[in-house]
C-alpha cells in the first residue's frame, strides 16, 4: 500500500525522543523521508533514525539550536541539500516550566518563550521561501492544552504554546493562498520521559481528574493527529487547532 504521505520529506524538530520521535516514526510509516532533528542528544536521535529506516523510509539527523535564527536557517538549508526539498516541517521542540510564577527567573521565561515560540518563528521563516516557490507545504506546530487554558505556575510554557497557535493562525492566513497549509495540535498530558513525575505527582492527579476520557494520551496518539494534518486528507484544514487531550478542554 502506499503511505499518506509517500514521497515527502518531513522535518520533524525536537525528534529524538517523546511526541517528536512518534511523529517521525509515524510518518515513515506512511511514507514520508524523515529528517530528525536534535539539539544535544546524537545516540538517541540515532536511535530514532534507526527506527525510520525500520519502517522503510529513508532518513537522516540533523543537530541545531532553533532558538539561534542563523542556525534554524542552517538546518533547513542541510536537510534540503541531504533530501531535495521539505514539504512537510513539524515544530516540535519544546522546554517546559512548572513554578510559581513570582519564582521564575527571567532567564527561564526567556528560555521557554525562545524554544516553544521563537524557534517555531526561526524555522518557518526558514522553510517558507521554498515551499512558496513550489506552491506547496505542510506546517504542523505543536502547542498544547495549557495554551488554551492556562493553568496556574505554567505562564511562561502557557504563554509561549498560546503564541505558537496565534502564529499558527496569522500564517495560515497569509500563506494559505499561496498553497501552503499551517495548522497545529494541543495535546493535552501525554505520557513521554518528560512528563513521568508529573504523571505520578498531585498535580497530575489533578489534571487526570480533568479528562474525560479517564486516562492521559500517549504520544503515538498525538502523533496521528499530526500525520494526518501533515497528509492531503486534512486539504482543508489551515488555521486550525486539533485537541488530542483526552477531553480535558472542549473548546
Amino acid at each position: 500500500m502506499i503511505g499518506e504521505l509517500q514521497d515527502r520529506v518531513v522535518l520533524v524538530t525536537g525528534s529524538s525522543r517523546g511526541i517528536g520521535a512518534e511523529v517521525a516514526i509515524r510518518a515513515a510509516s506512511e511514507g514520508a523521508t524523515v529528517a530528525v532533528h536534535y539539539r544535544s542528544d546524537a545516540a538517541a536521535a540515532r536511535g530514532i533514525v534507526g527506527k525510520v529506516r525500520e519502517a522503510g523510509a529513508d532518513s537522516d539527523c540533523f543537530d541545531a539550536d532553533v532558538t539561534d535564527g542563523a542556525d534554524a536557517a542552517r538546518l533547513i538549508e542541510r536537510v534540503i541539500e541531504r533530501f531535495g526539498r521539505i514539504d512537510g516541517l513539524v515544530n516540535n521542540a519544546g522546554l517546559t516550566q512548572v513554578g510559581p510564577f513570582l519564582e521564575i527567573d527571567p532567564a527561564e521565561w526567556d528560555a521557554v518563550i525562545a524554544t516553544d515560540l521563537t524557534g517555531a518563528f526561526h524555522t518557518c521563516r526558514a522553510v517558507l521561501p521554498s515551499m512558496v516557490e513550489r506552491g506547496s507545504g505542510s506546517i504542523v506546530n505543536v502547542a498544547s492544552r495549557l495554551g488554551q487554558i492556562g493553568v496556574a505556575e505554567t505562564a511562561a510554557y502557557s504563554a509561549a504554546k498560546a503564541g505558537l497557535i496565534g502564529l499558527t493562525r496569522s500564517l495560515a492566513r497569509e500563506f494559505g493562498p499561496k498553497g501552503i497549509r499551517v495548522n497545529a495540535v494541543a495535546p493535552g498530558m501525554t505520557i513521554t520521559d518528560m512528563t513521568t513525575d508529573l504523571v505520578d505527582s498531585e498535580e497530575g492527579r489533578r489534571r487526570l481528574r480533568d479528562s474525560a476520557l479517564g486516562r492521559f494520551g500517549r504520544a503515538d496518539e498525538v502523533a496521528e493527529a499530526v500525520v494526518f494534518l501533515l497528509s492531503d486528507r486534512a486539504s482543508l484544514f489551515l488555521g486550525q487547532t486539533l485537541n488530542p487531550n483526552a477531553g480535558g478542554y472542549m473548546p
